[in-house]
């Protein structure tokens, strides 16, 4: 009897053992896969180069793909203005339709003209100088890529912060028009949230 005792007591540990093993060879089998699916996702699907059309930005693919990889900070600044800029433009057209509708308000609609245009003058401005910039840049790397290696070191982190600056004034002036979006109701309201998350 002592004997029966003995191996009821000393069989639920090979079973929990079984089970802890099992449970850990499914956790590394997951972490396997999750790893091996990253690796094939990074080397064979993903996107070398974004396909964003930066119609603001007037700079040859050769130089925007070496912003994207020599100083991605920048590049994602320079998508910004480009966004910031199409929102003011539109803006002004947004303000030109209403004038239309409305004609004996000419001083109003002008008044408004007359500030946008002004902030889209400003940032193309500021684009245009950080554009200069990111030229050189491109330049010296491919002329020397030594220099041009020490250049975007020594001054990526002060252009894109100058950059994000512009960005940022040009956001003040934009935040207004983002706030005061009336969403569309119904089926076509679903449809915009839908397309303002993905797009």
């Amino acid at each position: 009897m002592a004997e029966e005792q003995n191996e009821t007591t000393d069989s639920p540990k090979p079973k929990k053992l079984k089970k802890i093993l099992f449970l850990a060879a499914g956790v590394l089998l997951l972490a396997g896969l999750g790893a091996g699916g990253w690796f094939g996702y990074t080397t064979f699907f993903q996107s070398d180069y974004p396909k964003e059309k930066l119609a603001y930005v007037d700079l040859d693919k050769t130089v925007l793909k070496f912003t994207w990889t020599q100083m991605p900070e920048v590049y994602r600044h320079m998508v910004n203005a480009n966004a910031e800029m199409a929102l003011m433009k539109n803006e002004i057209d947004r303000i030109r339709t209403v004038g239309k509708s409305y004609p004996r308000q000419k001083k109003i609609v002008a008044s408004e003209i007359k500030r946008w245009e002004k902030n889209v003058r400003k940032l193309s401005g500021q684009l245009k100088r950080f554009q200069g910039q990111v030229e050189a840049l491109y330049v010296t790397f491919r002329v020397n890529p030594q220099k041009g290696r020490t250049d975007i070191f020594e001054k990526s982190p002060d252009l894109a912060a100058s950059l994000q600056d512009a960005v940022s004034g040009a956001r003040s002036q934009t935040d207004p028009v983002r706030l005061s979006r009336i969403p569309p109701e119904g089926i076509k309201g679903i449809i915009a949230k839908v397309k303002s998350r993905f797009l």
